[in-house]
């Protein structure tokens, strides 16, 4: 076999060593490029072995370490948009693909943190929207108020809140309505008996109780003779005519009074509202309200549109139909104008000139005496002589294209010119010396002045007052008081047009035509036609002005119209307001609907805790010896010195520590064979523990006793392990939040794994 030569192996090597300084020195580069591409961990890899290739030159060193911040920097942005928009895989992909280049990186670790904590809250809020939806309003409100202890700018949460929060309101704000036994329409038959025993009668049908003001009359009768008609309607029927009003106590009790003007203060129960008005003026809208509804008690602040009054339900009611007819947004159209002003004019100055003066010896003081002296040398005469070949020819276009935005009923005007100063003096005396001239300027606008007036129609027509005035400057003069002044032309028309959306009128034939004719020459000579060019010049000077005005409207927002049933609607009578039909009806009764589960009493005012301290207190139980490999349970006690509805736990274990092998009811909520609710929710991926505790309905818990066990096993080797409290959320009797403590962290110590005991 032929050996190698010694210089062709050299050479080789040579060749080799160059192609790898090539590559090293184009490596920047192409790294450079696959991040460009988006293969950034590529290019990374690619700037990081270019580094390690050359330890000593810090060059590499540096440009690994800034494209690597500009990376980062751009992806953790990107993972948290997706975060914000809900894309929680994306920006899961997006934290690991950080962590897996930089294990270490705070942004990437936290940022992975949040998803996780996102991902589990936005599963609690979902779950809440399903317990809402089957009528579990207290689970669902202890779901959403954990997630607002973790997290109290979370928007879903936020919102399905303030939904719960107005289902409170309108549930404490709905008058109980009655209910009977009896769903089927009635008939009665009365004939002049004692109001007392026809409704003690009622009573004993439908289980309707009533209640007697001391001061009904007991010797009131009632005679009544009606079919297939509903109870309520019955009673009003018997009470009406007896100058009887009735109070509502609850489902099935009935307060009933005498219908004065005293009894009507005492019984009858008044509502606060306030209406925040965004288009109505404040002190219009009272006037109405008051003319129409006879309410007195009312308050208007004009600062912010807001006007507030008490009175009774069906006149609230009546009060937001009529203002839900007035407080109507202005219709606003946009006017297009185009507005263009044509001149033209036209010069012809033909003939020859003369002389028209000489001047002798001494000019203007000239004497008799001075014309014996008369020479070439003393006398001048204007030459003057010259032809006169003019043609002059313009052609001016004033061009104006304003677009315009006005509301209705509003003027908008447009001014296209210029304002001219004029300048006026006036003299005022001293008495002791020569007077004093002060002098005062003032504007005049000249041009194009437009102002149209639209007012819209509810058949989207418009009607456009307009008034167009086109001026022109002319001829200066100045006053022997020194007042500057100047002759000025004007055009103008006023006119309403009535146009449909979008449809264009045109104003035209505002034309001034001038026409000026000027002859000079010789006399009589000059005045011979034919002769007059020759002997004379003549002048004609013809000048002509059109303007041309275009307006187009287009509609931005109409006239509304009020809804059909806001028209027209009942209102009660002279004496009492009422907001329903007057005429009972006759057709069978619907059965009722079955409404979502509200909380059992009104909700105070907010969300805030009540001022008890230590109202409810969470500690472990006593934790047994902890072995590797070995299951294990520890007990989650409570302590409340107020009455519960229910509470809220969100824990958090590491799946690298523990093994959750299951959650188990401690029974606080189910004494005395009480049936409350036991929710648990397990994220195993993530380790989270949501679990949630219910009375049953109407039904509170207090004292102390067992609420959770949790059955775990340890996974690790490690000597401790840890159980982290996230959030503890707890209300009260009246769905309050009450204030949650001793809610510690749990340290886990691990033994080694016990030996088994060698057998005999």
């Amino acid at each position: 076999m032929k050996q190698p030569n010694p210089i062709s192996l050299l050479v080789l090597a040579a060749l080799a060593f160059a192609i790898a300084l090539g590559g090293c020195a184009s490596s920047p580069k192409e790294a450079d490029e696959l991040i460009k591409q988006g293969r950034w961990r590529e290019g990374l890899a690619r700037l990081e072995l270019a580094m390690k290739q050359k330890p000593d030159d810090p060059e590499p060193r540096i440009q690994y370490f800034l494209q690597r911040d500009n990376v980062f920097s751009r992806v953790l942005v990107a993972a948290a948009a997706e975060a914000d928009a809900g894309r929680f895989d994306a920006a899961d992909e997006m934290y690991r693909e950080v962590l897996s280049v930089e294990p270490t990186n705070p942004r990437a670790s936290a940022g992975l943190d949040a998803v996780v904590a996102a991902r589990r809250q936005q599963s609690l809020v979902i779950e809440a929207r399903e317990k809402l939806a089957k009528g579990d309003t207290l689970t669902a409100d202890l779901l959403v108020k954990g997630v607002l202890t973790e997290n109290p700018t979370h928007a879903a949460a936020l919102s399905l809140n303030h939904d719960m929060r107005e289902r409170e309101r309108r549930s404490a704000l709905t008058p109980p309505a009655l209910k009977s036994r009896m769903q089927n329409p009635v008939n009665l038959e009365f004939r002049d008996a004692p109001l007392k025993l026809a409704l003690e009668a009622i009573s004993r049908s439908t289980g309707i109780s009533f209640v007697f003001d001391r001061d009904v009359r007991p010797e009131v009768k009632t005679t009544i003779f009606v079919k297939d008609i509903r109870v309520e309607d019955a009673i009003d029927m018997m009470l009406g005519p007896n100058q009887l009003e009735k109070k509502i106590l609850s489902e099935t009790a009935i307060l009933i009074y005498p219908n004065t003007p005293q009894k009507l203060r005492e019984n009858q129960e008044l509502m606060m509202r306030a209406f925040h008005l965004g288009n109505a003026d404040p002190k219009q809208t009272i006037n109405l309200i008051r003319t129409m509804i006879k309410t007195k008690d009312m308050y208007v602040d004009d600062r912010v549109n807001l006007l507030i009054m008490r009175d009774t339900p069906d006149a609230i009611r009546l009060a937001e139909k009529l203002i839900s007819m007035q407080d109507l947004a202005d219709p606003e159209v946009v006017l297009e104008i185009e507005i263009l002003e044509v001149s033209r004019s036209k010069v012809r100055d033909l003939g020859v000139s003369f002389p028209t003066q000489f001047t002798g010896p001494g000019g203007a003081s000239a004497t008799l005496a001075s014309i014996k002296n008369l020479t070439q040398n003393t006398t001048g005469v204007n030459s003057g002589y010259g032809i006169k070949l003019l043609r002059n020819d313009g052609d001016t276009k004033t061009l104006a294209n304003p677009r315009v935005r006005v509301r209705n009923r509003e003027k908008a005007r447009v001014h296209v010119g210029d304002r001219v100063p004029v300048i006026s003096s006036t003299l005022v005396g001293t008495g002791s010396g020569a007077p004093v001239s002060s002098e005062q300027i003032q504007y005049l606008d000249v041009g194009i002045k437009v102002e149209a007036e639209p007012t819209v129609h509810s058949d989207d027509t418009v009607a456009v007052k307009i008034n167009l005035d086109v001026s022109s400057l002319g001829n200066q003069t100045r006053t022997d008081a020194g007042t500057t002044a100047y002759e000025v032309g004007t055009r103008n028309v006023t006119t309403v047009l009535r146009l449909r959306d979008g449809e264009t009128q045109a104003l035209m034939g505002l034309i001034r035509d001038d026409d000026v004719k000027t002859r000079s020459g010789l006399p009589f000579l000059g005045e011979i036609p034919l002769l007059d060019r020759l002997f004379g010049s003549v002048k004609d000077d013809k000048k002509s002005r059109e303007l041309v005005l275009l307006i187009t409207p287009h509609i931005i927002r109409g006239s509304g119209q009020p809804d059909a049933t806001l028209a027209e609607f009942w209102s009660g009578t002279e004496a009492v307001m009422r907001s329903r039909s007057p005429f009972a009806p006759t057709q069978e009764r619907p059965k009722d609907e079955k409404k979502p589960a509200a909380p059992g009493e009104p909700a105070a005012a907010g969300d805030a805790p009540i001022g008890v301290q230590s109202a409810l207190n969470l500690k472990w139980g006593p934790l047994p010896e902890v072995h590797a490999d070995q299951e294990f349970s520890v007990t989650l006690t409570g302590r409340s010195d107020v009455k519960l509805k229910g509470v809220n736990l969100n824990l958090r274990y590491f799946p690298l520590e523990f093994e959750l092998l299951g959650i188990e009811d401690g029974g606080y909520f189910k004494r005395d064979g009480a049936a409350g609710t036991f929710t648990p929710r397990i994220e195993p991926q993530h380790g989270m523990v949501s679990v949630t505790f219910a009375a049953a309905e109407g039904a509170t818990a207090s004292g102390e006793g067992n609420l959770v066990t949790l059955r775990m096993k340890p996974v690790t080797t490690a000597a401790k392990a840890r159980l982290e409290f996230i959030s503890a959320v707890g209300l009260d009797a009246i769905n309050r939040q009450i204030l949650v403590s001793g809610v510690d962290s749990l340290d886990v110590k691990i033994q080694p794994q016990a030996q088994p005991q060698a057998q005999p």
